[in-house]
């Protein structure tokens, strides 16, 4: 007959859940601090969108809607590479799709269905004749406030739990998780990005 085991959790692991829990809560605080607004925007990068290409349609303003309020930008590190890019494609979830349905319904045409990346139905705006790509400039408005106490503590305790394959293989085994290792810098600027007001000019 099995008996029943008792895990046992050793310091070192222990240590590494307490550091893990305080992670936790400086990256939760740094998210909670406000945004500073800038005096006047400032230039990011260049971008790449969709515009309507058409001049005159009975779904003019249909369209310009779609392109407004869902296209994506796209940041492009090469301007040289702009013949060679397409922006994002204009991609709608469930919720989004009955929402502009409810607003324009003659949209239930212009729209294929499909899959993403992780099973999600999504819906992608097909009528791209009427579309062409231009370069834009991405300006800043706003910039997150910054804790120099808190981004210490928080480089601190990341370089100790995911440069250390040790260390993030125990957390790995105690809470299993699966980490991404991305250079933290590249996420922040991710993140920061997401945060951007953009204003779009013509380049």
């Amino acid at each position: 007959m099995r008996k029943d085991r008792k895990i046992t959790l050793k310091s070192k692991e222990k240590e590494l859940i307490r550091f893990h829990k305080e992670l936790s809560q400086i990256r939760e605080k740094i998210r909670s601090l406000p945004l500073i607004e800038l005096k006047k925007p400032i230039f990011h990068s260049y971008g790449l969108v969709w515009s309507l290409k058409i001049q005159s349609s009975k779904f003019k303003e249909a369209y310009l809607y779609i392109i407004d309020t869902y296209s994506e930008i796209k940041r492009l590190k090469n301007l040289k590479k702009f013949q060679q890019i397409e922006p994002e494609p204009i991609a709608l979830d469930k919720r989004e799709y009955k929402k502009l349905l409810e607003k324009y319904p003659d949209a239930i045409r212009w729209f294929l269905i499909r899959k993403n990346k992780i099973n999600v139905t999504e819906y992608i705006f097909n009528k791209v004749n009427i579309l062409e790509k231009k370069i834009v400039k991405v300006m800043i408005t706003h910039r997150k406030d910054i804790d120099p106490n808190l981004e210490s503590r928080k480089r601190e305790i990341e370089d100790l739990i995911y440069t250390n394959r040790d260390n993030s293989g125990k957390l790995d085994n105690l809470f299993g998780n699966r980490h991404d290792y991305v250079s933290e810098s590249y996420k922040i600027k991710l993140k920061t990005i997401d945060l951007l007001n953009p204003i779009q000019s013509d380049f």
